[in-house]
């Protein structure tokens, strides 16, 4: 934290400074997650062919699955307002028409498993959860884990390990 201004500074120097701090720690923000991308699945699009459906979806289901780690209250937010309105229309003559004729459509189970390999299942139902528990979950089993040094050590190493990774590209 930044002290306040003295009388030698003006408000406006205290005000600037703390915004560049701000947009500083947004940049690194940015580029840690950046960095954690790259290194989650380091040749995953040499497994299809150059220039495939596959491949080229790769990149935005990657995006949006970092969009979906990093801003998981949003996530989390719509993902209860979605589930309250599905059932909201399940509850009416057509929408329960709708949930008979896809329960059992290969499509929907397919976008199921989409769904739950991009949010990696961390959304829950509850309306009254704000942030999901299995990052609260997550923190608590890593602090009893028997291997705590280890999980620091790869943390730490992720982004160097990303950097690697790009620079072999």
């Amino acid at each position: 934290m930044v002290p306040p201004p003295s009388p030698q500074s003006s408000l406006f120097d205290f005000i600037r400074t703390q915004a560049l701090l701000h947009e500083e720690a947004h940049r690194i923000r940015e580029l840690l997650f950046e960095q954690l991308l790259a290194s989650a699945a380091p040749g995953a699009s040499e497994q299809f062919p150059a220039g495939s459906q596959e491949e080229v979806l790769l990149g935005p289901l990657r995006r949006l699955q970092m969009l979906m780690l990093k801003h998981p209250i949003v996530v989390q937010a719509a993902f209860c307002a979605l589930v309250a309105e599905g059932r909201r229309f399940a509850a009416t003559p057509e929408g329960a028409a709708w949930k008979s004729a896809l329960a059992s459509s290969p499509l929907l189970q397919q976008g199921r498993r989409l769904w739950d390999a991009l949010s990696l299942n961390i959304p829950e139902e509850d309306p009254a959860t704000v942030l999901p528990s299995a990052y609260i979950e997550a923190l608590f089993q890593a602090m009893g884990s028997a291997q705590l040094e280890e999980l620091l050590r790869q943390l730490q190493d992720l982004p160097r390990q990303g950097e690697a990774h790009a620079a072999a590209r």
